[in-house]
Parts: C-alpha cells; sequence; structure tokens
C-alpha cells in the first residue's frame, strides 16, 4: 500500500533548517522532505510510493490535474557518490506501471531530487538526463529550497546553514562566484522580481545558481543565445526571456566598455512582413524558383520576423530553411535584413 499524506492546518513536519541536516537524512526522510516541500510549496498532490516502487519514490500530479502525473526519484546522496546512468535508467520502470508518459511527445514526465552536486552525475548519466528530458534539481537547488522554505515560515536567516561545507566542488563554485559577484547580484535580484511578477513559486524555478554560472559564462545577448543556456525551457524564454535579455545587456554594457554589445532591436512588425514577402518575390525571380513558398511559407516568414535572424547559423536554423537555402540566398537575405533595421 502507498503511504498518503494529508497537510492539516497544523504543522507536524520539521523541514530541515540547514544543508547539513539534508546530510543527515535517511532515503526514506530525504523522500519525505522532498514530498512535504512540494505539496505544500509547490501545488502538487501527490503520494509516496510502496517499497517495490519500480524506481519512482514520490507519484505527483498538479492539485487541478490529477491526469497528468510525475515520477519523481529522490537520491540522498554524499559527496563521494557517484550517480550513473544505470541508477537513473530504473525510474524507466515506472513510466507505464504508473503512466507518467507525456501524450503529445511519449517522453516520461520524471523528476530527479538529488542532494548531489551535478559533477557527480557521470557523463552517461547527465546524457540520459537530457535524452530523456528528465527535470533534475541538485544540490544547489535542494538550497534554493531551503531558502524558500525560510522565507515561506519565517524563520530566521542564517547563511551558515547555506554552506556546502562537505562538497570541496562547492567551495569552488562559490569562488568563481566572488570573482563576478554584481553580475551574481544582479541575477539574483532579477530572479526575485520575475518570480514576484510572473507569480512563481518556489523561486529556484525561475532560474536557479547553477543556471546562474551558465549565464555569467556564455553571457548570452539573445534569445536564442538564452535558449541555450542550461535550465530555460522554451515557456521560460517566452515568458521572460526578453525582459532578462535586456537587463543582461544593460549589465554588460555599464560594467564592460570593452566589449560592444548589440542594441535591442525595435521592429515594426507589419512592415518587417511587408518588407519579407518583397524579399521572397526577388529572390524566387532571380533563382528562377516558380512557387513563392518554395523560397519560404508564411511560417517560416512568421518566425524570421520573431528571430530576426542575422547571421547564416541562425538563420540556417530557422524551420523551412536548411543549409541548402542558406547557401543559395541566405547572404542576400541577410544583408536585406540589416537594411531594414537601419532604416
Amino acid at each position: 500500500m502507498a503511504i498518503k499524506i494529508q497537510l492539516g492546518k497544523k504543522r507536524e513536519y520539521n523541514y530541515p533548517k540547514s544543508i547539513k541536516e539534508v546530510d543527515e537524512l535517511s532515503g526514506e526522510q530525504f523522500e519525505m522532505f522532498i514530498f512535504k516541500y512540494m505539496k505544500e510549496f509547490a501545488g502538487y498532490s501527490g503520494k509516496i510510493t510502496e517499497k517495490n516502487d519500480f524506481g519512482v519514490d514520490i507519484l505527483l500530479w498538479k492539485s487541478n490535474d490529477e491526469m497528468v502525473r510525475f515520477g519523481v526519484q529522490c537520491k540522498r546522496y554524499g559527496p563521494k557518490t557517484i550517480l550513473g546512468e544505470n541508477d537513473l535508467m530504473k525510474m524507466q520502470k515506472g513510466v507505464p506501471h504508473y503512466g507518467i508518459s507525456r501524450s503529445e511527445s511519449g517522453k516520461p514526465n520524471l523528476i530527479l531530487f538529488t542532494s548531489a552536486e551535478e559533477q557527480q552525475v557521470t557523463s552517461r548519466g547527465i546524457a540520459y538526463i537530457e535524452n530523456e528530458e528528465i527535470e533534475a534539481y541538485y544540490r544547489d537547488d535542494i538550497i534554493e529550497i531551503i531558502k524558500d522554505i525560510d522565507e515561506k515560515l519565517g524563520r530566521d536567516v542564517n547563511q551558515s546553514n547555506y554552506s556546502n561545507i562537505a562538497f570541496e566542488s562547492s567551495k569552488k563554485k562559490k569562488e568563481s562566484f566572488k570573482e563576478n559577484s554584481k553580475f551574481v547580484d544582479m541575477l539574483k535580484l532579477e530572479r526575485k522580481n520575475i518570480a514576484k511578477y510572473n507569480k512563481i513559486s518556489p523561486i529556484y524555478l525561475v532560474y536557479n545558481d547553477r543556471t546562474i554560472k551558465d549565464i555569467i559564462i556564455k553571457k548570452p545577448t539573445t534569445l536564442e543565445e538564452l535558449k541555450k543556456i542550461k535550465g530555460f525551457t522554451e515557456d521560460n524564454v517566452k515568458l521572460f526571456g526578453p525582459y532578462l535579455i535586456h537587463k543582461i545587456r544593460e549589465f554588460l554594457e555599464v560594467e564592460s566598455n570593452s566589449e560592444k554589445i548589440n542594441p535591442i532591436i525595435e521592429i515594426n512588425k507589419e512592415e518587417f512582413v511587408k518588407f519579407l514577402k518583397e524579399t521572397r518575390k526577388k529572390i524566387a525571380t532571380y533563382n528562377k524558383i516558380d512557387k513563392l513558398y518554395n523560397v519560404f511559407n508564411n511560417k517560416t516568414l512568421e518566425e524570421i520576423v520573431d528571430k530576426v535572424p542575422k547571421t547564416e547559423d541562425e538563420l540556417m536554423n530557422i524551420s523551412g530553411i536548411g543549409k541548402v537555402k542558406t547557401d543559395l540566398w541566405g547572404k542576400y537575405l541577410l544583408t536585406d535584413i540589416e537594411k531594414f533595421i537601419k532604416s
């Protein structure tokens, strides 16, 4: 029998107050911690599965939609334990058993919570997580959960509770953060602003500290570059991507005189559509292409309007373009787009 838990008004569960306390939990206690948090603060209902759990420790569903289910695996690991592909593949047994596949893609709705660092996952394990689109939360995210609980419960904040003292790799991470402390502070401030404005809770669902590190390294200044940052979904980029990119560009312009950042492009979309339709006719005539849609169709045109490609790589990645068309008339189109933007 699965253990069902109802959370009443009176709180009977004491959440860990520090990452050190999380490290002292048993595997089952770690599962309970994650389960309680997801129910009380993240808007899920669910149950902890029976001992023969088919690799799924917790079964969750959104409180307003029990049909869409999520399988959760919890791994409370120490600093020297390696998380490999075989450990992760155990979750697959629970997919048909609990009915946790996505109807549109067939991919499983799987979530991993672990107290381990991402560096403790093998390369094959990382590849498996990415290929199966598993939503993975590592040690930095657990620390963010503790911070979120502190805020939600009004607990006294003690920075030492967030210290990663048992994990040497985390110390290195924090040192690299110090070198970019202003950038980190800006990204954390904007994370709070985005969460508050868009009513996103818990805050790490905007982006976590691991994603902040990736932003600092890659310095995205376009939406396409932002999509390549670990931790950003298509929905998040649509929801607050333009705002965040504007803030990143604004910060980098202030902080770096040597690095020239392209300004945000304001385009009259109606005029741009007319321009692209005329350019399409020119390309068809010059290259003796009998049908306009064989140059690019209206769906591709809309994507060009949304993404405003500036390089051949960006153009090539637009649906319906590809390498052959880019080689044939890509430079001509990009040059015309540049002229339109400047006009």
